[in-house]
């Protein structure tokens, strides 16, 4: 079973258009707002080489979107390194504070922390000095783990500039996360597992979903998972677990299952990509070991990285393509009010061509090209998502469209 997971996340990360190396750095900020509260953070980052203190990648356009992640209770910060090595290649900077990592933690302190960060990063970017000038994007997440993830929903209650949240066996927390996340409109995700004796979806991220405000919501439930094993191996945490019964799921495999589900969903929520999110329902109808709820209907997708543009009334209009899914050949048919240059091309998730079916003149009226499911060289393309694009006019219109084997 691990390398079937395993292989889910390599897939994603092999659709993006850069794999980036991983810079780090740590750097403490200061919340003037909370009496000069110092946050020490590790900073991992998109480079072209590793190492500390390398310098940043060259950015794309808009920059890189930040995931700040709070660890959980008596867990140290860097126990969570499968997530920045799984971000950062795939364009991401990942944030951890190191605060609150005492006995009698603040709940709301570590939630503010998580925000505070993203928005600290986001000056980072607009600061000519900082080694970050011109590279981080506007959009950002708060994420985590336990009590971290409780932490993220409270951090994103008091912050309208989140632009996502996400966690992993979130806990309820003092003052209590579900009575916050009804103050959360921004898309969310919550992942849990079906063996957590530690915090028990039942009492902790069910009720925390159904409280949410956001209008794009999902619960992820891993069958077999642990509470624990959405970190590294912590000698703590597995105390809390005395009695419980073992997971089904290796800790790698949790690893994977979480990856293969996040990356997608981020590259929705933080880069506007709708083919971030055919992807993830993609996958959650057809990753097996799941169970899942979803609310959202994401209508406001920017184009970008591969993402669709939807042109309005003009010359073009174009059909959606049919059958869908297919297996040997789909049709899509295209309207012109006047004549005009036309093609046709069908693009895989991350935007590069595979093949170009249409590309000439064109009377006015209704046209018809079809996908025969091989590329610009004859050969036959891999199962998957693709969007077939058709220009015309200087407008514009994509449709997914899903070929399977």
């Amino acid at each position: 079973m691990l390398s079937a997971l395993a292989c889910l996340a390599l897939l994603w990360g092999a659709s993006r258009a850069t794999a980036y190396e991983i810079g780090q750095t740590s750097v403490t900020y200061y919340d003037q707002a909370r009496n000069n509260r110092p946050v020490p953070t590790y900073v991992f980052y998109p480079a072209e080489t590793a190492g500390q203190d390398v310098p940043v990648a060259p950015a794309p356009e808009g920059g890189y979107a930040v995931v700040s992640l709070g660890h959980g209770f008596l867990i140290p910060w860097d126990d969570y390194q499968y997530l920045w090595e799984g971000l950062v290649p795939a364009g991401y900077v990942v944030a951890l504070p190191a605060t609150e990592t005492g006995m009698l933690p603040s709940h709301i302190e570590l939630g503010r922390d998580l925000a505070f960060v993203v928005r600290s990063l986001r000056a980072e970017g607009e600061n000519p000095a900082s080694p970050f000038f011109g590279a981080i994007s506007e959009a950002g997440a708060v994420m985590g783990h336990s009590m971290g993830g409780g932490a993220s929903i409270l951090g994103a209650a008091e912050d309208p500039t989140v632009t996502a949240v996400a966690n992993l066996a979130a806990a309820e927390t003092n003052p209590s996360a579900i009575a916050a996340a009804q103050n959360v409109t921004a898309p969310a995700l919550l992942f849990s597992g079906s063996m957590d004796c530690v915090t028990p979806p039942e009492s902790h991220q069910i009720p925390m979903y159904q409280a949410l405000a956001s209008d794009c919501r999902t619960l992820v439930s891993l069958t077999g998972a642990s509470h624990c094993q959405f970190a590294e191996n912590n000698f703590t945490c597995s105390l809390g677990e005395i009695g419980c019964a073992s997971p089904t799921l290796t800790r790698d495999e949790q690893h994977a299952l979480t990856l293969s589900l996040l990356l997608p969903w981020l590259d929705y929520a933080l880069n506007g990509s709708l083919w971030g999110w055919i992807e993830f329902e993609e996958l959650l109808q057809s990753t097996t070991g799941i169970t899942h709820e979803l609310e959202c209907q994401p209508t406001s997708v920017a184009e970008g990285a591969g993402g669709p543009a939807w042109s309005g009334p003009g010359v073009l209009s174009a059909s959606a393509a049919f059958p869908n899914p297919f297996v040997e050949r789909a049709a899509l048919f295209y309207t012109l009010s006047a004549p005009a240059d036309v093609r046709v091309r069908i693009l895989s998730l991350t935007g590069r061509v595979v093949a170009t079916i249409e590309d000439g003149h064109r009377a006015a009226g209704t046209h018809a090209v079809v996908w025969d499911g091989c590329d610009r060289l004859g050969c036959r393309a891999a199962a998957g998502v693709y969007a077939c694009e058709v220009e015309a006019a200087g407008e514009r219109e994509r449709s997914a469209m899903v070929l399977v084997r």
